[in-house]
């Protein structure tokens, strides 16, 4: 709970018992002096209030890209050893076939400069 929040609560409540003071004796000046207590503790207490919001939800947020953060390490040896497994294939796939590897290799670079440089 933020400090705001208790002074807030401790301001309002003493403009509360300056105003039942007041109503007891008919001093004026303590009604309105109570009045505008009661009123700044109840700014402060929801000023404390709204920092408090605040800080929760940060955290929150925090805790949520932590999690996501860990998901996503937990995801990465998965996709790593996807990886390794493609190119070991691949690896084998030319050993045993290099000529078709050369010809696919070939094709490749041919369709990728044709998209670079565009057909003339």
């Amino acid at each position: 709970m933020d400090g705001n929040r208790l002074t807030g609560v401790a301001k309002e409540f003493g403009g509360k018992v300056q105003g039942a003071v007041s109503d007891v004796t008919g001093d004026h000046d303590t009604k309105a002096k109570g009045a505008a207590n009661e009123a700044k503790g109840n700014v402060e207490h929801l000023y404390g209030q709204a920092k408090d919001a605040v800080r929760d939800v940060a955290d929150q947020a925090s805790d949520l890209a932590q999690g996501a953060m860990k998901q996503r390490r937990d995801a990465i040896p998965d996709a790593e050893r996807a990886c390794r497994q493609s190119a070991d294939t691949v690896t084998t796939y030319a050993k045993e076939s290099p000529l078709m590897m050369a010809t696919m290799a070939g094709a490749l670079g041919y369709l990728l400069a044709m998209v670079v440089h565009g057909r003339r």
